[in-house]
């Protein structure tokens, strides 16, 4: 590992005046985007991997999805047009002659998720998958290999871009807030997320804001349209969701600060009529594409650093987007953990340099450290960046963003 820069000039927002927060929730259209994104590369990986020994080349980081038209008409839902998935990318098809059937592996990943998501979406008839993936290229058999050397990074690891990936940790206030008040809305005991209650749909948003102590979540949060009659029911599972969330998250706060929760309001506090039939704006010809939404905590932090990089669906053995993204956040957390020190790590790569030593390693934590302390520090690093370890963690974390 090259030399590792630490200084302690750590800028927490938990210390700023201001801070602002954002997540768009699973059933959002550019979440769905990533995670679908994310959930083919996965098991691309895995099938490369149990059939040829090595993960083929392949880059899904352009997936769409969005562009139904379902209706309430008449106390019936009638659609227009199927909502549409188009996985737009290229990946290696062939492996030495031997044919993957990219379609028969991804379609059914696809459906999988969808319907764990938005229950209310009935995948085998109201969802049209497309697999556009091609294997056009400059380079001889990048996405056609005849054998394992036509796959240099299977033997020597390098990076695919000279990129910079940026982890923090611990979460702020305003961030774990933002983070458990979408998760108030789902249940986590089975493979993927799924809906928690039966009268409120899934395309969900968090804006968190803070001025000193006074902290205001905004959500939207759609209603199912066949759960109320008038607009004075609606108002009323409003109500209801905002008086629920309230007493959860008291509970998530220190008692200095002061939240307020609205939930779909208007500027002037009246409600807005937010309501949909299958649960996302996917069915309202809304659309969804890798990279709009989340970074790879979950969120979108407005007084944080970031990176542009979108780890979704980008290939977990060498692009430095997804490694590095996952290996960075996997060290600022141990580090907080086993040190007690709050730290944002900058990774920054040189295309075809060695990916697990990155040109720069910049560690940025709050407090002076001592020599020990720095030694702790440079060992949970080179245990995280260890090329022989990172590829499986990546394939068996089923973390959802």
């Amino acid at each position: 590992m090259k030399k590792i820069i630490i200084n302690s000039d750590y800028n927490d927002p938990n210390n700023c005046n201001i801070e602002v927060v954002e997540r768009k929730g699973l059933g959002h259209p550019d979440s769905l985007a990533d995670m679908l994104a994310k959930e083919c590369s996965r098991a691309y990986s895995k099938f490369c991997i149990d059939n040829f020994g090595c993960v083929l080349h392949h880059n899904f980081d352009k997936l769409y999805i969005g562009a139904g038209c379902f209706r309430y008409e008449n106390n019936c839902m009638k659609m227009y047009d199927k909502v549409k998935v188009f996985l737009n990318g290229r990946a290696s098809n062939t492996m030495n002659g031997k044919t993957i059937d990219l379609e028969k592996l991804l379609k059914p990943v696809i459906k999988k998720y969808i319907h764990s998501i938005l229950p209310r979406l009935d995948v085998d008839n109201e969802l049209d998958i497309h697999i556009n993936c091609t294997q056009n290229t400059k380079m001889s058999n990048w996405f056609s290999p005849e054998n394992i050397s036509d796959i240099p990074d299977a033997k020597e690891l390098f990076a695919n871009d000279t990129s910079l990936c940026i982890s923090h940790f611990p979460n702020t206030i305003c961030e774990n807030i933002t983070l458990e008040a979408e998760r108030f809305f789902w249940n986590f005991d089975g493979e993927y997320p799924s809906p928690k209650y039966s009268n409120v749909g899934q395309d969900i948003k968090v804006m968190t804001s803070r001025i000193n102590n006074n902290i205001d979540v905004t959500i939207c949060l759609p209603v199912y349209s066949d759960v109320f009659k008038n607009f004075e029911e609606y108002k009323e599972i409003v109500k209801d969701y905002e008086q629920k969330l309230t007493t959860f998250l008291l509970t998530k706060v220190p008692k200095e600060f002061n939240i307020n929760i609205a939930i779909n309001r208007l500027a002037d506090g009246n409600y807005r009529n937010y309501s949909l039939i299958k649960g996302s704006c996917i069915e309202c010809g809304e659309e969804g594409v890798v990279g709009r939404g989340n970074d790879s905590r979950g969120l979108i932090s407005a007084l944080r650093s970031h990176t542009m990089e979108a780890p979704f669906g980008k290939n977990e053995r060498y692009h430095t987007g997804r490694v590095l993204s996952y290996v960075s956040n996997l060290t600022t957390k141990r580090i907080y953990q086993e040190c007690n020190i709050k730290s944002s790590l900058y990774c920054l790569t040189r295309n075809r340099n060695k990916l697990m030593e990155p040109f720069m390693l910049y560690l940025s934590v709050n407090k002076s450290i001592s020599k020990e302390e720095e030694r702790r520090i440079e060992k949970i690093i080179e245990e995280e960046f260890n090329e022989k370890t990172y590829l499986l963690k990546i394939l068996n974390d089923k973390s959802i963003y």
